[in-house]
C-alpha cells in the first residue's frame, strides 16, 4: 500500500505557492490553526437558530485549507474524511466544493463524494483520485457556504486521510484508527463577546470645606465614583459573517432601552431643577437622565440612552459635582448595567453589577493616652459636638503587650449636634491583663467643633483629675 504513496520532497516550495481560505489548518497539526470564528452570542436573533443550531451564513468563513499529509501517486485514490463536532453542513458538500490549489480538476484530480456531506449531515467523505502525483504538502481548498454551529459547546473539525474506503467509512471524529494523517481545529464558537468592567475611585468628603462636608479634599465639588469599559471581543462577527464593532449589534442603545444606574446618596447634586440636576451626574460625560416633574431636585441616578457611550478605550467615568451648600454624606456607590437585547435576540445578554467608589469624610483625630477601666476610680470620656451636623465618631484602643482590648457598645456612635456625650470608660472598652490602655478617637467633624476631655474620679477620696485632650 505504501508504494502506491509518494512522500513530498517540495514541501517549502509547494507552501509558497497555495493560496489559503478562511480557516487554516497547514501550520500544524494537533489543534493548531488560523481563522477560528467567534460569533457574538447576543447578536443572534431567533430566526437564525434552527433545530438548536446557529445558522452561520457567511459564504467565505468556514472555507477550510488543509494540506493531504501523505503523498499520492498518479492513479492513486486518498479517502478524506471531514467529521464536525458540535456542528453541521449548513450546504451540501458536492465534488465542486473541493479544490486543489496549483492543480487542475479532471487533468491533475478528480473528487467524488463518497459518503455523508448533506445538509444537516457532521461529516462527509471524500473519494480524491490524484491523476498525477499529489505531494504531502499539496492543499485541499473545501469551499463551504456556512455552517450550522452549536450555542453551547466548540465546533471542531477533525480531517483525516485514509487510504482504503473501508477504514474512511468505520471511521469517527475520535476513532481515526489506520490513518494516514489527521488534523484537529476547533473553528468556531457561538459566545458572548461584550465584557462589562466596572472599577471604582474612592473620594474623601473634606470637614474643613466650608461649611463641612460640602466639598472633596483637594477644595472641588466634582469627584469620580468610578469607570464603567465596555469592550466587544477582537475579531468577532454575527452569524452572517459581518464583524461585530458597535454595542447596538449585542444591545439596544435607542432611548429607554438599555441603561446604567447608579444607586447610593446622591441628595448633594440636586440643585434648581430636572434639568440641571441631571448635568450633575454623567455618564462618559452624558447627562444622566432628567426626572419628571421639570421641578423635581432629585437625581434619576440613570442613564437610558446609550448611544453617546464610548467603546473600549479608558472607558466611561461616572462623575458627580455637588452642590456648593449640600452636605456630602458617607456612603457606598454601586453601578447596575441592565442590556435589552436587539429585536428578536435568541440568547439576551444578562445585567452586570459592580461596585463605585465610596465617599467617606475625614475629621477629627483625638489621641487619649491613658484610659483605665481600674474599679478603684471612674473615669469618664466627654465629647462636645459644637457643630450644627451630626458627627459620627469611633474609638479604636493600643493596649500594652499581652494585653486585649475589646471595644463596648460605646466605642462607636454619633455625637448629636450641640450636645454633649459623657461616657464611662467600662463602657468603652474591656481589657484583660490590665485596666490601662491608650486610644485613639476620630470624630467626621471640625477640629475647632469638637472639645474633648476624660475626668476621673477617685472613689476613695472623691478626688477629680481632668484632662482636655482637644
Amino acid at each position: 500500500m505504501v508504494s502506491k504513496k509518494i512522500l513530498g520532497v517540495a514541501i517549502a516550495a509547494a507552501f509558497s505557492t497555495q493560496a489559503f481560505a478562511a480557516l487554516d489548518l497547514t501550520a500544524g497539526t494537533g489543534g493548531v490553526g488560523t481563522g477560528a470564528v467567534t460569533i457574538a452570542k447576543e447578536s443572534v436573533t431567533n430566526a437564525q437558530v434552527v433545530g438548536g443550531f446557529v445558522q452561520a451564513t457567511s459564504a467565505t468563513q468556514f472555507d477550510t485549507t488543509v494540506a493531504l499529509g501523505f503523498g499520492v501517486s498518479a492513479g492513486s485514490h486518498a479517502f478524506i474524511r471531514v467529521d464536525l463536532t458540535n456542528a453541521k453542513f449548513i450546504g451540501a458538500v458536492t465534488a465542486g466544493s473541493v479544490t486543489f490549489p496549483t492543480k487542475t480538476v479532471t487533468t491533475d484530480y478528480v473528487v467524488q463524494v463518497a459518503q455523508g456531506g448533506a445538509i444537516g449531515d457532521s461529516y462527509v467523505i471524500l473519494d480524491i483520485t490524484a491523476v498525477t502525483a499529489l505531494t504531502q504538502a499539496q492543499t485541499l481548498v473545501l469551499d463551504l457556504t456556512g455552517m450550522q454551529v452549536s450555542p453551547s459547546a466548540p465546533a471542531t473539525l477533525s480531517f483525516a486521510h485514509y487510504s482504503t474506503s473501508p477504514a474512511a467509512v468505520t471511521a469517527t471524529a475520535t476513532n481515526t484508527s489506520g490513518a494516514l494523517s489527521t488534523d484537529t481545529y476547533a473553528f468556531a464558537t457561538v459566545a458572548p463577546v461584550l465584557t462589562t468592567a466596572i472599577t471604582a475611585t474612592n473620594n474623601v468628603a473634606d470637614v474643613n470645606a466650608s461649611p463641612a462636608f460640602t466639598a472633596f479634599t483637594g477644595a472641588t465639588n466634582v469627584a469620580t465614583l468610578g469607570n464603567v469599559k465596555f469592550t466587544l471581543a477582537a475579531g468577532a462577527t454575527d452569524a452572517t459573517g459581518t464583524a461585530v464593532t458597535a454595542l447596538n449589534q449585542v444591545i439596544d442603545t435607542s432611548a429607554t432601552k438599555s441603561k446604567l444606574a447608579v444607586t447610593g446618596d446622591l441628595s448633594f447634586i440636586g440643585i434648581t431643577d430636572a434639568a440641571t440636576t441631571a448635568t450633575k451626574l454623567t455618564f462618559g460625560g452624558v447627562n444622566a437622565d432628567t426626572a419628571t416633574p421639570a421641578a423635581s431636585l432629585a437625581s434619576t441616578g440613570t442613564l437610558s440612552t446609550l448611544t453617546g457611550i464610548t467603546l473600549g478605550g479608558a472607558g466611561n467615568n461616572i462623575i458627580v459635582t455637588g452642590n456648593p451648600a449640600n452636605v456630602m454624606n458617607a456612603a457606598d456607590y454601586t453601578l447596575t448595567f441592565t442590556p435589552t437585547p436587539i429585536t428578536n435576540a435568541a440568547y439576551p445578554p444578562a445585567p452586570v453589577s459592580g461596585s463605585l467608589g465610596s465617599i467617606t469624610r475625614n475629621g477629627t483625630t483625638i489621641q487619649v493616652p491613658y484610659v483605665t477601666t481600674f474599679s478603684d476610680y471612674n473615669q469618664r470620656l466627654v465629647l462636645v459636638n459644637r457643630s450644627s451636623l451630626s458627627a459620627p465618631y469611633k474609638i479604636t484602643f493600643t493596649p500594652e503587650a499581652g494585653v486585649t482590648a475589646t471595644a463596648g457598645t460605646a466605642a462607636t456612635g454619633t455625637l448629636a449636634p450641640g450636645k454633649t456625650l459623657i461616657v464611662k470608660a467600662t463602657d468603652i472598652v474591656t481589657l484583660t491583663g490590665a485596666t490601662r490602655t491608650a486610644a485613639t478617637i476620630v470624630i467626621t467633624a471640625p477640629t475647632t467643633t469638637i472639645d474633648a476631655a476624660t475626668t476621673s474620679v477617685n472613689l476613695s477620696d472623691k478626688s477629680t483629675d481632668t484632662v482636655k485632650l482637644n
